[in-house]
């Protein structure tokens, strides 16, 4: 018999190995349990504000999402208001007081119950907040106008609370949209104590770059919240998110990434966005132009010569790679009348304007009017830079851009003495009043300065009549919105996710491009378990 010399030992014993390692990992497989619980997404490079009375950022609301929740959110599918912190709600026979039940289980991240008293304290903060962007949208409850702007009391705020699980919110005129607009996540129940969360998850760490969430044991409906941990890698290598991806070390994709490289094509997905990028002007006293009116004005607060340049433009070049190009503000909405947009360049209609727009102002023909436009290094391609420049030179117009960092553009919108902007925005709820309202005069969103007292008495009656008659209205204040030339529409942007709906369940495309944390769970998937079988030692 031949004896075994240590070459054949080691060998055997390393199949032996191979195939004690393998039968475990199988079983492991079978009876997998912290992949399942644990949730991997990599997005693109920045700071979360976490605080959602403040933030305007599209790029927080994921996390935020699943760190806080209002009384409403919305249904991943129809994205129509669905009953969060609040179990239902009536409306008074005026339409104008609205009496919101509070789930009796729903509690803070600390344990704290969370009661109608906690929603009042939360919207009060809200609206004591400066400059915080959507508190206008409050102005519809009695007395928080006032409050909001400092010429009130918070007494006399009409959200009361008729007992822990009663509240009750009275209106100056019917809004049939009020459960629409509290499913946003600057509306979300907040705590005095900023890492006290509502929410299905709770902030756990920030390291190194990644957010770390972990469930929240104290959520109402924490039993149906499949997660453990969710974790949001950042990066902007689009290769190495791709690697990530492929290897399964990432869930989902929000960053960019050379999609080519995606292995799995069917997991890229893009549908429309409810959004429109578009560039506006800004309304106000600056000062750095060569024409300044009596009053303070310059050339770009008047109609006439923004419209001069919006007949210039070159639509084309702009639009060029446009998936989805915009010729209005509003994203068309079923039901919405057809608004008569910007859809071709027309050279001897912006001389005239400007020809016209500077007689009636008495400003020679011959003076060059300097246009500021405020940018990123993604605003605009080189090509488009040059070919907006080119544009504006025969109507006497020297265009200057300044290129800002684009993680403190939002910032410096607000600051800025430039004269045009560039904004993507993403519809807060599925009604065109949520982008009109960004030019409501006295709207806490309207960083363009622009107010027009009949734009802003179309808005009020809509919120009176009947839905059609609703959408009549706003229609033409959308076409009062146009007529100005305060707004330069581009495009409607898509969404653009990197995730496999057939291994990851409760999530879905929708055009708001919202993905609530907690509904994300793993499905079963027995071919995978099949293929790991078939290649056993």
């Amino acid at each position: 018999m031949n004896k075994l010399n240590w070459k054949n030992i080691l060998s055997i014993l390393l199949i032996f190995i191979a195939v004690v390692t393998q039968l475990v990992a199988e079983d492991d497989f079978e009876n997998r349990s912290l992949p399942e619980k644990s949730f991997t997404i990599v997005e693109s490079t920045q700071k979360h504000e976490l605080n959602p009375h403040i933030t305007t950022n599209s790029h927080d609301s994921t996390i935020l999402n699943g760190l806080f929740e209002g009384l409403f959110s919305y249904n991943p599918v129809t994205l129509e208001p669905y009953p969060a912190i609040a179990t239902d709600y009536r409306i008074s026979r005026d339409k104008k007081r609205w009496t919101i039940t509070i789930r009796e289980d729903a509690k803070f991240s600390n344990g704290e119950k969370i009661t109608a008293q906690s929603v009042r304290d939360c919207w009060l903060r809200l609206l004591s907040t400066p400059k915080a962007p959507y508190a206008s949208l409050l102005d519809i409850i009695r007395g928080a106008k006032e409050f909001r702007n400092g010429t009130g009391s918070e007494q006399d705020v009409g959200i009361y609370p008729a007992s822990e699980t009663k509240l009750s919110i009275y209106l100056t005129k019917p809004a049939n949209y009020l459960a629409k607009v509290l499913c946003h996540s600057s509306f979300s129940i907040t705590h005095p104590e900023p890492d006290v969360y509502s929410g299905a998850f709770q902030l756990k760490s920030v390291m190194n770059g990644i957010y770390t969430l972990e469930k929240n044991p104290y959520y109402w409906d924490s039993k149906n919240v499949f997660m453990e941990n969710v974790f949001f890698v950042q990066s902007d290598d689009v290769e190495e998110n791709v690697y990530l991806y492929n290897t399964g070390n990432a869930d989902w994709i929000t960053a960019n990434v050379n999609s080519e490289k995606i292995i799995d094509k069917d997991a890229i997905q893009i549908n429309a966005e409810f959004a429109t990028m578009y560039y506006f002007f800004k309304n106000s006293s600056k000062k750095h132009a060569d024409f300044v009116s009596e009053n303070g004005e310059n050339v770009w607060d008047y109609p006439e010569f923004r419209n001069a340049v919006l007949e210039a433009i070159p639509w084309d070049v702009f639009r060029k790679n446009a998936s989805v190009p915009a010729t209005t503000f509003v994203y068309p909405l079923t039901g919405y009348p057809t608004v008569e947009g910007f859809s071709y360049t027309d050279e001897f209609e912006a001389s005239l304007k400007m020809k016209e727009a500077r007689q009636k102002y008495d400003i020679p023909q011959e003076q060059i009017l300097v246009l500021e436009f405020l940018i990123t290094k993604y605003t605009l391609s080189d090509e488009a830079k040059q070919a907006f420049s080119d544009a504006l030179l025969p109507l006497g117009v020297e265009l200057k851009f300044i290129e800002v960092n684009p993680y403190s553009y939002l910032a410096e919108v607000g600051k800025s003495n430039a004269d045009l902007f560039a904004y993507n925005w993403i519809g807060d709820f599925a009604d065109p009043l949520a982008f009109l309202e960004l030019f409501r005069s006295d709207s806490s969103l309207n960083d363009s300065g622009w107010k027009n007292e009949q734009f802003d008495a179309l808005l009020d009656k809509a919120a009176v009549v009947s839905a059609n008659e609703r959408l009549e209205l706003l229609a033409q204040a959308e076409n009062l919105l146009l007529d100005s030339g305060m707004v330069i529409p581009i495009m409607h942007p898509v969404c653009f996710n990197v995730i496999d709906s057939k291994e990851i369940g409760g999530w879905f495309a929708n055009a708001f491009d919202v993905h609530p944390l907690k509904y994300i769970y793993r499905k079963e998937n027995q071919n995978l378990n099949q293929i790991f079988k078939n290649n056993t030692i």
